[in-house]
């Protein structure tokens, strides 16, 4: 499986686009698609999701978490940063297309940080 991450970033006006491709696990275990693989800091990142929340989970030393839900503000912890508000705007799972995409913003004690653009593909490679 591949697994492609496009994350659009705009922080105090200044724009960044990512893109990173990698080698990933996929399989669906209790009714939630699990999406794993290993990033360009070689940090495991794990991806689970349904029709209504999206977590994903970078384990470094102190893992992080962030939860997408389209109904409600969610939070993560960051080492180094605290507590920040993670607000989902847009929401859309196409698992014929493969694909996710996600607009949030990130906040701390509602001063808004940025605004994420993020999109997931996968797809089964031939190796």
């Amino acid at each position: 499986m591949q697994i492609t991450v496009r994350n659009r970033i705009v922080i105090n006006g200044e724009e960044e686009r990512i893109k990173e491709v990698f080698l990933a696990e996929y399989k669906v275990q209790s009714g939630k698609t699990h999406l794993a693989y290993v990033n360009a800091d070689d940090e495991k990142v794990m991806i689970k999701f349904d029709e209504n929340e999206l977590s994903m989970t970078r384990y470094t030393k102190t893992p992080i978490i962030m939860k997408f839900h389209k109904a409600q503000t969610t939070f993560a912890q960051y080492e180094g940063l605290g507590k920040l508000e993670i607000e989902t705007r847009e929401f859309k799972i196409n698992k014929t297309l493969q694909n996710i995409k996600l607009y949030y913003l990130l906040s701390q004690n509602g001063t808004i940080i940025g605004h994420y653009h993020l999109r997931i593909d996968w797809k089964e490679i031939n190796e």
